[in-house]
């Protein structure tokens, strides 16, 4: 369960979301990042920055990757740790 108890937790949260993004993109065949990040209409830069955890991923940008990736929400917050 994700806990918000530090000033700093949401950056923990942006990494840990970046990392799933990341990690399910791999699993699903899509090994470039540049490739994914055009198809669905990310500038590369940014797409890069949201997987590092640097960029605070807005929803729509999230729904976006994950409607891309064949996952639900629901699925991907599941066992988000």
């Amino acid at each position: 369960m994700i806990e918000e108890n530090e000033p700093n937790d949401h950056l923990v949260i942006q990494k840990k979301i970046g990392s799933k993004i990341k990690e399910i993109r791999k699993a699903k065949g899509r090994k470039n990042y540049e490739k994914f990040a055009n198809k669905i209409g990310l500038a590369r830069s940014h797409y890069w920055r949201i997987e590092a955890g640097e960029e605070n991923i807005t929803m729509k940008s999230l729904i976006k990757i994950l409607h891309a990736l064949d996952t639900s929400l629901g699925d991907f917050f599941s066992d988000l740790e």
